[in-house]
């Protein structure tokens, strides 16, 4: 938890991505992206090419905008898994509040399982 939460804070994706296993699966519901047809994502440079695109631009919209903080209000963490609720804050004030729960193997993410709530305006 402490690596993910350095990386997060610090807005650093690379770092992020690097916590997934190589063959690992992200996979994302939002009102964007009901459970019918969630984000599906595998392998580690997909998921970061995803990270990227989802700090650093509007899912709606498609234009650039900047992370202003992000945090992290709850964690728990296992050998096998991890679970923790984000909260990012972006320049222009809208929130996005994703929670993460992920199984691990060999000490790296291997399926992250998220759920994101945007601000709509």
């Amino acid at each position: 938890m402490g690596q993910i939460r350095h990386a997060l804070e610090m807005r650093d994706v690379e770092a992020l991505a690097d916590l997934y296993a190589e063959d690992a699966i992200l996979e994302e519901v939002s009102s964007l992206n009901p459970p019918a047809h969630p984000i599906v994502v595998h392998g580690r440079e997909a998921i970061l090419k995803q990270l990227r695109d989802e700090f650093l631009r509007d899912p709606v919209g498609g234009w650039h905008r900047e992370v202003k903080s992000t945090d992290i209000i709850d964690e728990m963490e296992t050998d096998e898994a991890v679970a923790f609720t984000e909260v990012r804050t972006y320049a222009a004030g809208d929130k996005v509040i994703t929670q993460h729960l992920a199984h691990k193997r060999n000490g790296r993410i291997q399926h992250d399982r998220l759920v994101v709530a945007r601000d709509s305006d």
